[in-house]
């Protein structure tokens, strides 16, 4: 065995100890996605659920298309009504604000909140909670009860 290929399968040896192989890899966030979904009952559009979770990896930042609160009253729209009901909002969801956890029903971190699955009319009883430590958890039950999502890649 020359001294290359000896070195080579300690790295690789050490890599794995380290559960740095790629059996151990994170999850692609659309298998992410699918998990928690199926966990939940199948009630979250995985789809959506997955290009959130890529975003926020990429620029840690929520897609486009989510407003905070108060962007979507400075552009009319009024808590209780469908944030569709204002044309320069439509097809956006309400998403990037603080979330209190003051039940303290997760772990205390800095926590923001965005709707899932908005389909226009009232805001539903579904939200990615996320932080900038990269925990996420999902609650389809309107903060009841929380799963937490594993760390996934692109």
């Amino acid at each position: 065995m020359t001294p290359f290929r000896s070195l080579s399968l300690r790295v690789a040896g050490l890599a794995l100890m380290l559960g740095l192989g790629a059996a151990h890899a994170a999850p692609d966030c659309k298998d992410a996605a699918a998990t928690v979904n199926r966990d939940t009952g199948r009630q979250l559009d995985e789809r959506q659920l997955a290009d959130v979770l890529v975003s926020l990896n990429r620029s840690g930042r929520l897609p486009a298309s989510f407003v905070t609160k108060r962007e979507a009253r400075e552009a009319g729209w009024r808590p209780g009504r469908s944030l569709w009901s204002v044309q320069a909002l439509y097809g956006n969801s309400i998403g990037g604000d603080r979330f209190g956890n003051r039940e303290r029903r997760l772990p205390i971190d800095a926590w923001r909140e965005a709707d899932l699955d908005y389909r226009g009319g009232k805001r539903n009883a579904k939200r990615l909670l996320f932080a900038d430590s990269g925990r996420r958890f999902v609650t389809v039950d309107h903060y009841q009860t929380f799963r937490e999502i594993p760390p996934c890649r692109r």
